[in-house]
């Protein structure tokens, strides 16, 4: 007999916390991308699907990055603290990310 654990759950997307942190109202992103502030909640709240051509548009919008709406603003992600390093720390940052990636699975 197959036993369902967990039903299908969204992951929770930070679109609401990087507007926030940009100081944009839903208001001001809904007239950026011409459409209804309930609209822009609707998609915050996840109400409606976010395909990735409305994720684009959402953070042109808000000024980021569609991949940072997978994190909190106030967490930076790892890629942007490497973009710049030369290659040999890059390649000591993921090295140690790999094996720590590793040892948590």
């Amino acid at each position: 007999m197959v036993t369902k654990i967990g039903g299908k759950r969204r992951q929770h997307l930070y679109v609401s916390e990087w507007r926030e942190s940009k100081g944009l109202t839903v208001e001001r992103v809904g007239e950026r991308l011409g459409v209804d502030r309930v609209t822009v909640w609707r998609w915050e709240t996840q109400q409606n699907r976010l395909n990735p051509e409305k994720l684009a548009a959402l953070a042109h919008a808000i000024g980021c990055e569609p991949e940072d709406f997978w994190r909190p603003p106030e967490r930076p992600s790892l890629d942007a603290l490497v973009k710049q390093a030369p290659d040999d720390l890059y390649r000591t940052a993921y090295d140690v990310v790999s094996r720590l990636t590793k040892q948590a699975s």
